[in-house]
């Protein structure tokens, strides 16, 4: 049995095994609006790009943000009420700091496949690469 919806009952439908599979993957509108709140927010420069240095260089703070992503301290915690209202980055308190981190899930996923495209990283020191010694 076809999963057309009643409302469209009567429509032109041309392949309804097709129409069937397009219905079903398209069922859990909370997950799909989930989805869709992830990429627009992925959408601006500024929070993809804090996100990103959060992906590649691990927990940071608001002020060690605002240096890496070229911003403003406030603008950065901005940001970041932003990501963790739509539960893309964690806080927690280290001592005195506030240190940020990636939140599991689709956002890191995504940040993979924009990783791939978008990032030229070579090795880091949060991989245990510090500075080359410099030569005399």
């Amino acid at each position: 049995m076809h999963k057309v919806p009643e409302a469209l009952n009567g429509a032109r439908v041309i392949d309804p095994d097709q129409v069937c599979d397009a219905v079903a993957v398209l069922a859990d509108g909370d997950r799909l609006g989930r989805a869709a709140e992830v990429l627009d927010v992925l959408g601006e420069v500024n929070r993809l790009s804090i996100l990103l240095a959060l992906q590649h260089a691990g927990d940071l703070c608001v002020s060690d943000l605002a240096v890496a992503v070229g911003m403003s301290d406030s603008a950065v915690s901005h940001a970041l009420r932003l990501l963790r209202a739509h539960q893309m980055v964690t806080a927690h308190r280290q001592g005195r700091l506030v240190r940020y981190r990636l939140a599991d899930g689709l956002p890191r996923r995504l940040l993979e496949v924009v990783s791939a495209d978008a990032v030229s990283v070579g090795p880091l020191h949060a991989d245990g690469h510090p500075d080359e010694p410099e030569t005399a």
